[in-house]
């Protein structure tokens, strides 16, 4: 059934990586900046010793990123162990400034195997069209010059880069096994991070539907098969004018507002960007009730790539025939997926889910 949908979707065929990256910077995310940034750290803070009982000990420090047009600083937390061994690290695109919030379940977390290090998206650049904050004008000291500059998604991207550069300095971090997780728009910047930096074994995706792991052909904001819509929503699914309104603007590149009317890109989809991650692991979260991030067309953008793994003699996502219902999981593949029994949020579920799937596959 799934398969027969996905042929419905016309999707384009999937191309060399190399091609599919090329594309997705050109028509929708923009190119990255050039790195010719050097990043420092400073006045790292203990903060907790055995942070909520667990065995992490928990500081912050000052992140400075510094080229020939000025520098700025924002602050990064870390969940880190101190026993001398190496742990899987988990980099966190915070949407909130808090640590802990409610998308950080400070018990599961704390008493893991995971490193955490966490920084708050807007304390990079703002969530707006101004492109004055931040690390933008040491990007863009003119402004956005060209179709083809990276939006905000890109400088979050970007900023996530270097500071897995730091986390490679530190001596706990197991650099086989490093993920980037990201919720909402910060899922979409996750997978656009991942698919640029393969130092990232893992990429987590919560949430991203369009723009990020929702198809773009067929999810074009009508109702379901049942004629069900989004709850309290007079349409069903995200589509490409949304996120090139104002409101959201500021976070592709000037390119994908060609793609408004037809709400999909004229030969790519966002299965590119999935399959740009392989031979890597990546995992979906499809929530039970988060119809604006269109369920359905994030599993599509699952199976559709996964012929990339496929191809490479590894495991796409597992064998499934049915859409997925609440609380169903489907791990054990190099593309996994899931649906939280939960709306749009990040939870604890949906951490557990992604920590068991990086234990699955964890690099030794």
């Amino acid at each position: 059934m799934l398969k027969q949908e996905l042929l419905n979707r016309n999707l384009p065929p999937l191309k060399s990586r190399e091609e599919m990256i090329e594309i997705l910077q050109r028509e929708e995310y923009g190119y990255l900046p050039q790195n010719d940034f050097e990043f420092s750290v400073s006045n790292h803070t203990v903060l907790e010793r055995r942070f909520a009982k667990g065995n992490v000990i928990h500081s912050t420090v000052d992140f400075t990123l510094t080229n020939k047009n000025g520098s700025h600083t924002f602050p990064v937390h870390q969940l880190l162990h101190n026993d001398g061994k190496k742990h899987p690290t988990i980099i966190h695109l915070n949407i909130h400034k808090q640590f802990p919030s409610i998308y950080i379940p400070i018990e599961e977390l704390a008493e893991s195997e995971y490193d955490i290090i966490a920084f708050c998206y807007v304390d990079v650049t703002s969530d707006s069209p101004d492109f004055t904050t931040g690390i933008a004008p040491l990007v863009f000291p003119n402004g956005r010059t060209s179709a083809t500059d990276c939006g905000k998604i890109g400088l979050w991207a970007f900023a996530a880069m270097r500071v897995l550069d730091y986390a490679l300095t530190l001596p706990g971090t197991d650099e086989k096994n490093i993920a980037i997780l990201g919720h909402s728009r910060l899922g979409k910047t996750a997978l656009f991070t991942g698919m640029m930096d393969e130092r990232f074994s893992f990429v987590l995706s919560n949430n991203a539907g369009c723009g990020g792991d929702a198809l773009a052909r067929g999810g074009s904001g009508l109702p379901d098969v049942n004629g069900n819509f989004a709850v309290e929503k007079d349409f069903r699914g995200e589509i490409i004018s949304n996120l090139t309104s104002i409101w959201a603007s500021c976070w592709f590149c000037e390119n994908f507002k060609k793609y408004e009317e037809q709400n999909y890109g004229t030969d790519f989809d966002q299965h590119y960007v999935l399959a740009s991650i392989a031979p890597r692991n990546v995992c979906v979260n499809a929530s039970e009730l988060d119809f604006w991030a269109d369920q359905k067309s994030e599993q599509l953008c699952c199976l559709a790539a996964s012929e990339m793994w496929e191809n490479l003699g590894l495991d796409g996502m597992q064998d499934c025939d049915h859409y997925l219902t609440s609380g169903e999981t489907l791990l054990w593949g190099n593309v996994g997926l899931f649906m939280a029994p939960t709306m749009h949020f990040l939870s604890r579920y949906a951490w557990q889910q992604y920590m068991e799937f990086m234990r699955i596959h964890r690099h030794n």
